[in-house]
């Protein structure tokens, strides 16, 4: 090298010369000598801290040299540079990408700290090295919103949880959906995606059936938006659809007709809404509701419903005006409260049809107002 490049830089020049001594470029760099480290290293910075004040060919020139020391260096020294070289803004990009595309082990201080580095730089760096290097970039302290979505978009786990708990940076929403999707499945992604304060309720409601109790827990506590009769009214829907040993177990307890009764008192307690909350299994909350709309007592609807000839049920329905389509419906839907196994055969819905069409509406409300005990004898 030509050190008259340097004739305006006695300092870097004096640099140099220490640097390319031979014992400090391949004895220092091939020696497991942590002093000896150490002093390799310090010449380094000290040529790096000079770096700004040089024009752009003694750069280029300078970035040579600290390059070619590189490809020599064991990945011991390269570490202990890559650190350095981190937290200085003014260091050779070409060096720093240099330490950037090295193994992980070189390349986490940089990936992870350099402000050196661009958003072009940190895409190239995603699409062409592994899992590992996106782990380290998804730790670093400013992270723009499309790098973000890069590294969301790769879908690994190491790098959802990196981001998940970097408490530097926003997410973006379409991170929080692609994050969300992988938390339903490890709960290792889920647990700091929740506590982040960028959270919508509605991706925290989405994640609520799929994780632990103590998230489940957590959620409750912080988010506030299952608490109270909320929390008790998702927990008694689980139960519902979990349910299945016990007798009693389709009759409603009250905080399900308390929540009937909510939907009543806001108009929303409607035929159809009873019909979909069957169709879904809830058959504990069907009886809630239609005891509410129909005004008669909900033991007497479960008792009725396990009727197999169905006729305290079509009594009700001619009663209340229900259509013929929508009592057949129920019988049906309800069918598991009278046999687990048993499907109901066509000669027995004909039968339940039949007596459906014989009452007639003013002899069922007769018999709803007198509160008579119907029975399948009757």
């Amino acid at each position: 090298m030509d050190m008259r490049l340097f004739d305006k830089s006695p300092q870097v020049a004096s640099l140099l010369v220490r640097l390319y001594d031979s014992h400090k470029v391949y004895d220092l760099a091939r020696a497991d000598d942590p002093l000896a480290r150490a002093e390799l290293t310090s010449a380094v910075t000290e040529l790096l801290e000079s770096h700004v004040h040089l024009n752009s060919r003694e750069q280029e020139l300078l970035s040579d040299v600290l390059i070619g020391l590189m490809r020599q260096a064991e990945a011991d020294l390269r570490a202990a540079l890559a650190e350095r070289l981190s937290v200085i803004e003014s260091a050779p990009l070409r060096l720093v990408l240099n330490l950037a595309n090295d193994d992980i082990e070189v390349a986490r201080p940089v990936l992870s700290r350099s402000a050196v580095l661009s958003d072009l730089d940190l895409i190239y760096i995603v699409k062409s090295r592994g899992p590992a290097h996106w782990q380290a970039i998804a730790s670093r302290e400013n992270l723009s919103p499309h790098i973000i979505d890069v590294l969301a978009d790769k879908k690994d786990k190491g790098t959802a949880i990196a981001l998940s708990e970097n408490e530097r940076i926003r997410l973006t929403h379409h991170a929080l959906e692609i994050l969300s999707g992988m938390a339903r499945e490890h709960e290792d992604v889920a647990k700091p995606l929740l506590m982040r304060p960028e959270m919508p309720e509605a991706i925290v409601r989405k994640l609520y059936d799929y994780v632990s109790q103590d998230l489940r827990n957590y959620i409750r506590d912080y988010y506030g938006i299952f608490s109270g009769e909320v929390a008790s009214a998702i927990d008694e829907i689980m139960l519902e659809f979990s349910s299945a040993e016990h007798e009693d177990r389709f009759m409603p307890n009250d905080r399900v007709l308390l929540a009937a009764h909510q939907f009543a008192a806001k108009g929303k307690l409607t035929l159809s809404m009873m019909m979909q909350t069957l169709k879904r299994g809830q058959i504990t909350s069907f009886i809630a509701m239609f005891s509410v709309y129909t005004g008669i007592p909900a033991h007497t609807i479960h008792d009725y419903l396990r009727q197999s000839c169905g006729k305290g049920i079509a009594v009700i329905c001619r009663a209340h005006g229900i259509q013929k389509n929508d009592f057949a419906m129920i019988y049906l839907l309800s069918n598991r409260m009278r046999s687990e196994h048993r499907i109901i055969s066509q000669a027995d819905m004909m039968d339940v049809i039949a007596y459906f069409d014989k009452i007639r509406p003013e002899v069922a409300q007769r018999l709803v107002r007198s509160k008579a005990e119907i029975t399948c004898e009757g």
